[in-house]
């Protein structure tokens, strides 16, 4: 099922303060990289000690913190294999203990999710402007293609499992794992309540769909931005599969600069040799609300030219020019959700149970129709967006890279 995020913003705590639940939020997220940096840096030195180790190889994992009878073994059972990566037991124990060491008063939960997240970093590929041979994240580390990866900021992990959600008339609280009991506190999962009122009315609903059950609820996150704290509530999102045939597949590709629309869908008709395109995306308001926020950019620019935006009056440029960049990228995502809205109905009136993205690489990008009429857009977002949209609705989706030989091939010489 593809995952849906809600965030709510978080209110005031009961049983203590808002300064000293801000605090506490703050140490836990110092603690989290704390424990995220432990864990992988002890990866790192035990790989440089043990270079010759392989998967399945010997390997003496420290003894269990929480002693339990031992499951009686089935020889039928297939057994788990190594990770390339590592032991298993490296993995789930030796980490972990390294994690709690370096952040004793975080969660045993929390410091468990950010071990999972430094293994998950770790089994990542790597980019695909890599300059290396190394095909994943822990193959370059080893190889010194790349430095080890560090955290700063960032989430505090809220597992679902110890995660504890209520909506009522009156009010809505939801209680998270935060500190251990070496930290000393009475109140080691504080209760928060959610400004639900904030909240749209399908997004109430979905919090209360997620409150009784009818959602599932994933492992979320606390996020901090522009000192207020919100919890990113991750669900599990229903599929409304349309009975669609796989086989009918509509293509979309970004259209040339001299285009009228900036995408442009292929697909072909039932029992038909004929192929239709068709030219989707309505990007004329686009292209004036983009121009008109320039315009007003360049005005603020002009006003703060006489050295007014800088040395100590540079918190009044930024102050002044942050609702401009907030407008734009607001403006970007607008069109971004109101074209791939307009995809999948299209591909579902022509009955394409597949859709086939040609991702345009660098040149075709520097070269699309959003180049040509200088207006931005955020391609790994659009990506991102239409394979979940596809994923909701039970369509297919696949994507390509499309180059400039294929995208515009040059025109044959007499």
């Amino acid at each position: 099922m593809p995952t849906g995020i809600l965030e709510v913003k978080l209110g005031r705590a009961r049983g203590m303060p808002t300064r000293r639940l801000t605090a506490l939020l703050e140490q836990a997220r110092n603690d989290c990289c704390k424990a995220r940096n432990a864990a992988i840096t002890h990866w790192m030195l035990w790989r440089r000690q043990n270079q010759d180790w392989e998967p399945g190889g010997r390997y003496t994992p420290p003894p269990r913190k929480i002693k339990r009878k031992p499951k009686p073994v089935d020889p039928d059972k297939k057994q788990p294999k190594d990770s390339p990566i590592a032991p298993r037991e490296f993995l789930s124990r030796e980490m972990y203990n390294v994690g709690t060491a370096a952040a004793p008063m975080l969660n045993t939960s929390v410091c468990s999710s950010c071990c999972q997240e430094v293994t998950a970093r770790l089994k990542s590929n790597t980019p695909y402007n890599h300059d290396g041979a190394a095909r994943w994240v822990w193959k370059a580390i080893l190889d010194s293609e790349v430095s080890l990866p560090t955290w700063r900021g960032g989430k505090i992990p809220a597992p679902r499992s110890v995660m504890r959600l209520e909506y009522t008339d009156d009010h809505c609280t939801l209680r998270f794992p935060l500190l251990s009991k070496k930290s000393g506190y009475k109140t080691l999962s504080p209760t928060v309540e959610l400004l639900a009122s904030d909240l749209k009315t399908g997004n109430r609903r979905i919090l209360q769909r997620l409150a009784s059950g009818d959602l599932r609820l994933a492992d979320s996150q606390i996020v901090e931005r522009k000192g207020k704290w919100f919890a990113q509530l991750c669900y599990d999102v229903p599929v409304n599969a349309v009975d669609l045939p796989a086989d009918r597949v509509l293509t979309l590709y970004p259209s040339l600069p001299d285009s009228r629309r900036p995408f442009r869908c292929i697909w072909t008709v039932d029992g038909e040799d004929r192929t239709i395109s068709w030219d989707i995306g309505n990007g004329k308001p686009l292209i004036a609300e983009y121009r008109r926020v320039v315009m007003r950019r360049r005005a603020i620019r002009y006003r703060y030219s006489d050295d007014c935006g800088s040395g100590h009056g540079k918190k009044r440029w930024y102050k002044t020019i942050r609702p401009m960049n907030r407008a734009v990228i607001d403006m970007c995502s607008r069109f971004s959700k109101q074209t791939i809205a307009d995809i999948i109905k299209l591909a579902i009136r022509e009955r394409c149970g597949s859709i086939l993205y040609r991702e345009p690489t660098m040149p075709v990008r520097e070269n699309s129709w959003f180049a040509e009429h200088d207006v931005p857009m955020d391609w790994v977002s659009f990506e991102a967006r239409l394979s979940f949209k596809c994923q909701t609705h039970g369509i297919e989706y696949d994507k390509s890279r499309v180059g400039m030989a294929e995208w515009r091939p040059k025109k044959e010489i007499a």
